[in-house]
């Protein structure tokens, strides 16, 4: 890295959602989760519930499912197969390209599989953009867990979190998280890592303002957000060296 050691290294970018919209993917995979396990609904109806709720945790609590494990193995399956649904962001690609020169970028999802989520990337094409990519079994490996289970939420994103710092041999200080949930933000932002949250769904931009540091509306805007970041940061440190 070219930057001093107290400005931003290393750029944490959510999956799907952030990098990705999977609106369409995430109601097919749904409709099939909730026709599997015996409650009979229409994908128009699928799609009304995720236009109001953009979580799967509050869909599926309106439609009175449980999430238990058996549930969430079988929504993951059904969602890893429709990869080909999810679609680049406006504005991502470019990003990660400029963004990749200057810093290092790993990509942290919930997903089982390293493998899963790299066919994927190569998918969409923009596997070449990221340094490593944080899964549930490379985070299991690298930090000696015995598993990783997806509840609770918090915790295991906390993890993820934890593994992508390892592995980009950075302090918490040094990186930012960029995310569209603030579920999967707050861990991130307990750890002491900068967040900005990308405002996707308008039914998210309350508890995206309250939890993230600085909160954009397009991948566009990121790279402004993160010159002034480094500009803060760096200028700080040249105040506090000539105070010592």
């Amino acid at each position: 890295m070219k930057e001093c050691g107290v400005c931003m290294r290393a750029l944490f970018f959510d999956l799907d959602g952030t990098l990705t919209d999977i609106d369409q993917r995430g109601i097919e995979a749904i409709h099939d989760t909730v026709n599997h396990f015996g409650l009979r609904i229409s994908k128009t109806r699928v799609k009304q519930l995720r236009a109001q709720m953009p979580s799967y945790f509050e869909v599926f609590q309106k439609l009175g499912i449980e999430l238990t494990d058996a549930v969430v193995r079988y929504l993951n399956s059904a969602f890893v197969q429709r990869y080909s649904l999810s679609v680049v962001r406006s504005g991502v690609e470019p990003t990660l390209k400029a963004l990749s020169k200057r810093y290092t970028l790993v990509c942290v999802t919930s997903r089982q599989t390293l493998a899963e989520v790299m066919q994927e990337l190569r998918f969409l094409r923009i596997d070449k953009f990221f340094n490593h990519v944080v899964t549930v079994d490379v985070s299991v490996k690298h930090l000696g867990l015995a598993s990783l289970p997806f509840f609770p939420f918090h915790e295991q994103r906390r993890k993820l979190y934890q593994c992508a710092l390892a592995l980009a041999r950075c302090s918490p200080h040094s990186a930012v998280v960029i995310g569209d949930m603030a579920r999967e933000l707050k861990p991130a932002k307990e750890l002491g890592i900068t967040t900005i949250g990308l405002l996707t769904h308008n039914a998210r931009k309350k508890e995206l303002r309250e939890t993230c540091d600085f909160m954009i509306s397009s991948m566009t805007q990121l790279q402004n957000v993160l010159r002034e970041l480094d500009k803060s940061q760096c200028s700080r440190h040249r105040s506090s060296n000539r105070s010592l």
